[in-house]
């Protein structure tokens, strides 16, 4: 058959950054061993209805695969466009919604003729083979099974031409942490891992490729702190971390002899989930870190040249400015190259949604906010403060960020 996989544009733009869905490339190289498939990304992509319609009717495309996300990669849903897609299409080809948004709702998505509601990569092979009797695909009956991404396949997109040096790896899915506010535990509900082995074989396939930099994915590398000191340790010995860089996600609770290894295995930048400088509130957030050992770790990390980034979080029904100040004294304490800080959201899929009286979910977030009676601060006194705090401190630490690129080079 001719499968069409579709990733729609977000619903609001936001800075453009490296990325595709992992979830996507891996559908796509599970079916292109037995059917014909191509892909549209539209996150990097213009869309261009009349060049969708064309593609479709001349590839003769018998399914089309729209994802619908729910933390894109330009950190927006892409619902909207997804839905408009759909419509669309339903009148050429056969459509089936699948992802995160899916998941989390458990609903058909709009006027899909199917839906995958449950993340679990068999289902989507399984409405696939409705379609196709005679070229049946097997299911995946272990993670390792699954078959490294053939990344060949995004290279006719322009953007992933031009970016042809960087690329993903997933060594890990899932995350058993308890932070309320996180949405993922509504479509990934375990916590599962690669082998070592192969992992290192698909980096041996990373380095064949030409490739440079390597972003992984896991939502948190460090999770299980023995597995992620073990597996740097193999990459090493294998060589395999020479002609890379390294990029990835972790939490605080990580030690010196991890960044140690870290460094070694060129490890470029940690983007550190801390969230809030007041304890109260990460208790409230079940974010599960000392809190007085993160200076010491983020300030070591710089020490030894590790570009390092700071995630956080403002906005608690109990924030005060008292608390505010308590997080941007820890992030000027700890120095990171890089800070996040968002408003708290209300994402559907998380516990913090769960929470919310009926009448506030008839929408897939709420910002935390007084004009919702999540806290004390105007939505738009919360952006300005935000906004002051990033402007300042970024002037501040310039010359530090420029000092550390004159020893270690650019990240990548």
């Amino acid at each position: 058959m001719n499968v069409l996989v579709i990733y729609p544009k977000p619903d609001k733009a936001k800075k453009p950054r490296f990325g595709f869905s992992y979830e996507m490339l891996l559908i796509a190289t599970i079916l292109s061993k037995y059917h014909q498939v191509g892909i549209k990304d539209y996150s990097c992509e213009t869309f261009d209805e009349h060049e969708l319609i064309e593609y479709v009717r001349r590839e003769d495309v018998d399914i089309a695969l729209v994802e619908c996300d729910s933390y894109a990669l330009k950190r927006s849903q892409n619902i909207l466009h997804a839905a408009e897609i759909i419509d669309m299409l339903n009148q050429y080809t056969h459509t089936i919604a699948y992802g995160n948004y899916c998941y989390i709702t458990k609903k058909d998505f709009g006027n899909a003729k199917q839906t995958v509601t449950d993340n679990e990569i068999n289902n989507i092979i399984d409405f696939v083979n409705q379609y196709e009797k005679n070229s049946t695909i097997p299911h995946v009956e272990a993670y390792d099974e699954l078959p490294y991404i053939d990344r060949s396949m995004l290279l006719p997109i322009p953007y992933y031409k031009d970016n042809e040096r960087n690329t993903l790896l997933q060594t890990s899915k899932g995350c058993e942490n308890t932070c309320i506010f996180c949405q993922r535990k509504g479509w990934q509900h375990c916590y599962v891992t690669h082998s070592d082995e192969y992992v290192l074989d698909e980096l041996k396939t990373i380095k064949e490729n030409g490739y440079r930099n390597v972003w992984i994915t896991d939502e948190n590398f460090t999770f299980n702190l023995s597995r992620a000191k073990k597996l740097l340790s193999k990459i090493m010995q294998a060589n395999l971390h020479e002609d890379l860089r390294f990029f990835i996600s972790s939490w605080a609770n990580i030690d010196e002899e991890f960044l140690d290894l870290a460094k070694k295995c060129n490890i470029r930048i940690i983007s550190f989930g801390i969230e809030s400088g007041n304890s109260e509130i990460l208790q409230f957030y079940r974010k599960n870190i000392n809190i007085k050992k993160v200076p010491s770790i983020i300030q070591y990390a710089n020490s030894i040249g590790i570009f390092t980034v700071g995630n956080f979080i403002i906005g608690a029904p109990m924030e005060t400015e008292e608390t505010i100040n308590e997080t941007f004294y820890l992030i000027r304490n700890c120095e990171f190259d890089q800070v996040n800080i968002k408003n708290l959201d209300y994402m559907i899929g998380s516990t913090l949604y769960e929470s919310l009286d009926d009448e506030q979910k008839v929408k897939d977030h709420v910002f935390a906010c007084f004009e919702n009676g999540l806290n004390r601060f105007k939505l738009e006194d919360i952006k300005k403060i935000k906004d002051t705090f990033l402007s300042e401190y970024y002037k501040a630490h310039r010359t530090a960020i420029e000092q550390k690129i004159r020893l270690y080079g650019t990240p990548f």
